[in-house]
């Protein structure tokens, strides 16, 4: 405009002139005024429930702290804002709302789920929350519930462990013995096992939980029971490690007091009570098993031995017996149970347990004490349990633990969010705009390589000795791939009804092409093939490795939880690590859509193919790195006949996603079923191509 023309003049000021405070540089930078205006207005249209939910007021003991809920429909908004200029705390009373999990709008994180307590929070001077209080989202992996239940039941002891078997009583105690071993049995176990994060039949109900096999363990710091329980449940029975602990609030009050997040019932043995717990949460119980497994030795059981063994590099992870190991903390609890003691130990105890050797201690013994592989975390030792029929069960694996930025899969959804904040300020695109991501990519495809090189070094270990690929070999495969598609198929079919209803559409797209896909199948075909079949890890995702310092540490050698023990241990070609990896890099791509969507699907589908380069760009530098390093290692000849048979593991791979989550995340469901789609439209359209 002409300046004459104006009816003041332009601000002129170096700071806040128009030069300097214009809407081009407010696009540029994400926390400015004009962005974060963006911002609210897009968490605002995500909900209805702003702009005509009802209101209602909380009425917290904290006045400087106004909160209240918006709620419309089945949409309630937890509104949180501190008036004062100094940071407050403030107690919520959402007793109403128990079980739901808050999810924070502005950056879709999921806060603890609420309880019956009120709910506590803490905000800066003149900070603010948005959450969408959910029924169905998941709260965060590292939440633990550590508050004791208030309706425990009690049990009456009357000698100790001894209660519990009405064999080693008089005969005067043996009913009440029996009647106090049927209520744990049937009451007491099976409440207990039902809400825990291991217990693999959720929401089955336990008719019973008997003791199968079981044995008393002492050392100078306490004694507990070792039991071996058999849970009933829809008809069939799983065996579980249950290793129990018994404080009295008398004589050990500071144990009792760490036991009560883990108590299973309260006990009391005269006029003295207590708490019967879950050992594993028992310092002393954790401090044991390294000593134990230092010093190497076998304790006989009811029906067999526990053997606790050392690795060599025992006494470099833990130090000379005696060492103080500081004090064991358990972690957020998954189908196993984590403790971390001390600084440097990492305790892993093996709930369901199955027959066989346990992948994870075989190929981790491996790495740690013979290829001395360092990208991985090192064992220490382990417990095995051998049965009367010479059958060995690992209980526990103690490692050494490794101080990390997170896991793979956390750093890289946190990348793609950052991405997708930034492409919505509407800022330039830098032509490396991945650059450092591909970096760490580059990293990880090496440590791969690497890994899968260590694992086919020459050895006279049978497990272990690498194997050429035969034709026999490639004929398996492709007819176990063509076996899990039909059983795949047959599943989607049977199931189609409980599938989320987005993903319905592409299920009966690729049921209707399924014929396409056996056709792919019978594509990845390979006259011959220079490459050799070893031990690999098995289940191998973005989950899997950890972010230590821009490089990696490999973890969790146990394999796909859906599959048996043998099968696991069996040599296969290690690009089947190769292509759970860039299913990973698919999944990651699509939560991170997922998140933004949530927020506004306005600009989704402008930032989708954005989402679609990178993974492109990442396979990309994954796979040009790992095939450099794996040549070089002989794992196989040549590309060209390696990415026949990475297509056909990729393939698989997915058909085993499709139905573990059926089973176990329906929500997820349809990224496998969008791939497989759109694999069987490709191969519709290639007679026409060709």
């Amino acid at each position: 405009a002409d300046p004459q023309q104006l009816y003041l003049p332009p601000i002129m000021d170096p700071i806040y002139g128009y030069q300097a405070v214009n809407v081009e540089a407010q696009t540029r930078d994400r926390s400015s005024l004009l962005n974060w205006m963006k911002r609210m207005l897009q968490v605002r249209k995500s909900t209805q429930a702003f702009g005509r939910g009802t209101m209602r007021i909380i009425r917290p003991g904290n006045r400087k702290v106004l909160a209240y809920l918006r709620e419309y429909g089945d949409d309630t908004i937890l509104c949180v804002v501190n008036l004062a200029r100094s940071a407050q705390p403030v107690e919520l009373d959402l007793s109403d709302q128990k079980g739901a999990v808050p999810i924070e709008l502005l950056g879709r994180t999921p806060f603890p789920p609420i309880g019956e307590l009120p709910y506590l929070l803490t905000l800066p001077g003149y900070g603010f929350y948005w959450f969408r209080l959910s029924r169905d989202a998941q709260a965060p992996s590292w939440h633990d519930e550590r508050l004791p239940r208030e309706d425990l039941p009690v049990l009456v002891l009357i000698d100790g462990w001894n209660s519990f078997f009405p064999e080693r009583l008089p005969s005067y105690r043996t009913a009440a013995a029996a009647r106090l071993r049927e209520q744990f049995e049937t009451r007491t176990l099976p409440r207990y096992i039902a809400e825990q994060r291991w217990y693999a039949d959720k929401g089955a109900p336990i008719t019973a939980a008997r003791l199968a096999d079981y044995g008393e363990w002492e050392t100078e710091h306490g004694r507990w029971l070792l039991a071996f329980v058999n849970v009933e449940a829809r008809g069939r029975t799983t065996q579980y490690l249950m290793p129990l602990a018994i404080a009295f609030e008398d004589a050990e009050e500071t144990r009792w007091s760490r036991l009560q997040p883990a108590a299973i019932a309260r006990v009391r043995q005269q006029a003295t009570v207590g708490v019967l717990a879950d050992a594993c949460f028992d310092e002393n119980f954790c401090r044991s098993v390294v000593e134990v497994i230092g010093a190497g030795r076998e304790y006989p059981m009811g029906q067999a031995t526990i053997r606790f063994a050392p690795t060599a590099a025992y006494t470099e992870l833990c130090g000379e017996p005696g060492a103080d190991l500081g004090s064991s903390t358990p972690l957020a609890q998954g189908s196993n149970t984590s403790v971390r003691i001390g600084e440097h130990l990492f305790l892993k105890v093996f709930r369901k347990l199955q027959p066989g050797l346990n992948p994870e201690l075989e190929i981790g013994s491996y790495l740690t004490e013979v290829v001395r592989f360092a990208n991985i975390v090192p064992v220490a030792g382990y417990i095995e349990y051998r049965d009367a029929d010479d059958t060995i069960y690992t209980l526990a694996i103690l490692q050494s633990y490794v101080p990390n930025q997170g896991d793979g899969w956390t750093y890289t959804i946190d990348y793609l969010t950052r991405f997708l904040e930034d492409r919505r300020t509407g800022g330039p695109l830098a032509e490396d705009v991945h650059g450092a991501y591909l970096a760490l990519t580059r990293t990880l495809a090496a440590r791969t390589a690497e890994l899968h090189c260590a694992l086919a070094t020459p050895t006279e270990d049978p497990a272990f000795r690498p194997e050429p690929i035969t034709q026999d070999d490639l004929a398996e495969w492709r007819a176990r791939v063509r076996e899990e598609a039909t059983l795949t198929f047959d599943m989607l079919a049977e199931r189609m009804t409980e599938l989320p209803r987005q993903a319905q559409e592409a299920a009966a797209a690729l049921l209707a092409g399924r014929e396409h896909i056996f056709r792919k199948i019978d594509a990845c075909t390979l006259d011959h093939i220079q490459a050799v079949k070893i031990r690999h890890h098995g289940d191998y995702h973005l989950g899997q490795v950890l972010v230590r310092r821009n490089d990696f540490v490999i973890v969790d050698f146990e394999g796909e939880p859906g599959r048996p023990f043998d099968e696991r241990r069996t040599k296969h070609s290690p690009l089947r690590d190769v292509a759970g990896m860039l299913r990973s890099f698919a999944y990651a791509r699509h939560a991170a859509l997922e998140r933004c969507t949530a927020e506004t699907a306005e600009d989704c589908a402008r930032l989708d193919p954005m989402l679609e380069d990178w993974e492109r760009q990442t396979r990309e530098v994954f796979l040009d790195v790992y095939d450099e390093v794996a040549r070089k290692g002989g794992l196989y000849e040549s590309a060209e006949q390696a990415l026949p048979l990475l297509e056909l593991f990729e393939l698989q791979k997915a058909l085993y996603e499709v139905r573990y989550e059926m089973g176990n995340r329906p929500e997820w469901v349809g990224i496998p079923i969008g791939y497989l789609a759109a694999l069987a439209s490709e191969a519709a359209r290639e007679p026409a191509d060709g």
